[in-house]
């Protein structure tokens, strides 16, 4: 549990913890039989002087997660420098595919072991690094060693999808017995779970809807839901995580502090968490912090990877204190840090061949210190007009990067002749369409259906004469007639379906839904 001081909460530290170091079949058939990450970790090269490689565990113990004395070793040693529990990646794929679920599923089942936990769904597609789609790309130095070990088509190992209803009430079942867990962490009594990419999610209104009505049907007192990599507050979740380091790499990347080193993009470690002690809250939401252990992907991505240099556990140790105040003056009961156990991106807290236990010690210390802090006086709180500002201009940022990728989908679609709305439409019986949102992507949809010989009976838009009488267009607070299918092209679905679906009995459908649907043919 947190610790009060003064009214003030010390938050838990939460690693961040990879699931990965034992052998499944899917792997097996990836990447090469007995493959694991510590694969990777072994044969590691060091590309520059200086550089931190291969990273080797304290006495080469590279353990195996399926066994129980190494998860029960773990269990101990977080206990021992006051690591609060584990934040497990969560794979949950397509039709309710997972992967890497044999440790959680394992500890469900160990009761004995005391080791807090709670869920963080990286919910990425995993893919060849040469696919077209977007997704984690887990291995890429491996990639020509299994090349033809099985038939993937466009590079797609494990796709990521959400389905419907019926596929949420699946994946909350299956998430149930271990929310019911008493080592499962909670925030007053709600299980904390935390989406990696909730802007990836498009029902995700919808999605954590029906998860809070089955948490509470259940019996649960609901959930507390975590969302990282968001811009701007969302009424669907209770909270925010600036996940690191690549929060903060991105702003060094803008600014152009990197040094390529033999190919390797590296970045001052002192830097980086300097950047991570100056970020502020999202506006408007509760927002959780994150620590960073280290960084570096080169055992996994070679030469194309990244790296935080001239590391260590003073700095570790110093920038960790500060973060803890910053959490404590934001009244945080949590404190994350990535990570664990991430020996392939040279993100870990156990204990290494060079350092040993210092990381581990480091965060024992700057817990020791909050503890004996005093109120030194207020955060000084900044303009509200100004974050409102900066607030409104990254959600613009979101929405703009959002259409590209949109478009970049449908030039792809666009050379291998897979554009066919007529298609999709007879796939779903759709007879009449109308299209909502009639700016650049509306136009470009209109064109498109015309040119298939399709006739959208109208448009909704706020701007009703751009088309003069060619092409009728209601305003979105007026009455329209009815048709099968209503296709948004604006940025906002969610909130756009929602005020649709009181008016009108036909489907409505996201033009990047359709896009995405095409791209399966």
């Amino acid at each position: 549990m947190e610790v009060k001081m003064d009214q003030k909460i010390i938050p838990r530290v939460l690693a961040i913890y990879l699931p990965q170091f034992h052998e499944t079949e899917d792997n097996n058939a990836w990447w090469g039989r007995g493959f694991t990450d510590w694969e990777t970790v072994k044969t590691a090269e060091a590309y520059f002087p200086g550089h931190n490689q291969p990273r080797m565990p304290l006495n080469q113990y590279y353990y195996d997660l399926s066994q129980k004395r190494v998860m029960e070793r773990q269990a101990e040693l977080a206990a021992d420098y006051g690591i609060g529990g584990f934040c497990f990646y969560h794979y949950y794929f397509k039709d309710g595919k997972k992967e890497l679920e044999l440790p959680a599923e394992n500890l469900l089942k160990w009761k004995d072991i005391r080791m807090p936990f709670c869920f963080n769904w990286a919910n990425e597609s995993w893919i060849r690094s040469w696919s077209r789609f977007t997704g984690n790309v887990w291995a890429e130095k491996y990639e020509k060693k299994t090349e033809g070990v099985v038939d993937i088509a466009n590079g797609m190992l494990a796709e990521q999808d959400y389905g419907d209803e019926g596929d949420w009430i699946m994946h909350f079942e299956y998430l149930l017995p271990f929310f019911r867990d008493d080592r499962y962490i909670k925030k007053d009594g709600r299980p904390i779970f935390v989406f990696y990419s909730p802007n990836d999610i498009k029902p995700l209104d919808e999605m954590t809807e029906c998860w809070r009505r089955l948490a509470r049907e259940a019996g649960l007192d609901g959930l507390y839901l975590i969302g990282s990599k968001l811009n701007a507050p969302t009424p669907y979740l209770d909270a925010a995580l600036i996940y690191e380091p690549r929060n903060s790499i991105n702003k060094l990347n803008s600014i152009g502090k990197v040094q390529i080193k033999n190919g390797v993009r590296c970045f001052s470690y002192d830097d980086i968490w300097d950047r991570i002690n100056e970020t502020e809250p999202v506006y408007g939401c509760k927002t959780y912090f994150c620590g960073v252990s280290g960084y570096d992907d080169t055992p996994r991505r070679g030469t194309s990877g990244e790296c935080l240099v001239e590391a260590s556990p003073a700095i570790f140790e110093r920038q960790l204190e500060t973060l803890m105040q910053k959490s404590i003056d934001e009244g945080n009961e949590f404190l994350f840090v990535n990570a664990w156990n991430e020996w392939g991106e040279g993100m870990y807290l156990e204990p290494d061949m060079i350092d040993g236990y210092k990381y581990l010690g480091a965060v024992k210390n700057a817990l020791k210190v909050s503890y004996s802090w005093e109120k030194a006086g207020e955060k000084e709180k900044a303009q509200e007009t100004v974050k409102a500002e900066i607030s409104a201009l990254s959600d613009n940022v979101q929405k703009f990067k959002s259409l590209f990728e949109l478009i970049d989908k449908w030039l792809f679609l666009e050379q291998e002749n897979k554009v066919n709305f007529r298609r999709y439409f007879q796939n779903k019986s759709i007879h009449s369409v109308a299209v909502y949102g009639m700016a650049a992507l509306g136009k470009h949809v209109l064109f498109q259906l015309r040119k298939e010989g399709i006739a959208p009976l109208f448009g909704i838009d706020r701007y009703v004469g751009q088309f003069g009488n060619d092409f009728k267009i209601y305003r979105p607070e007026e009455e329209f007639p009815e048709v099968d299918a209503v296709i948004i092209t604006a940025y906002d679905t969610g909130t756009i379906h929602r005020q649709l679906k009181e008016r009108c009995q036909g489907t409505i459908i996201a033009l990047e839904t359709m896009i995405d649907e095409m791209a399966r043919w």
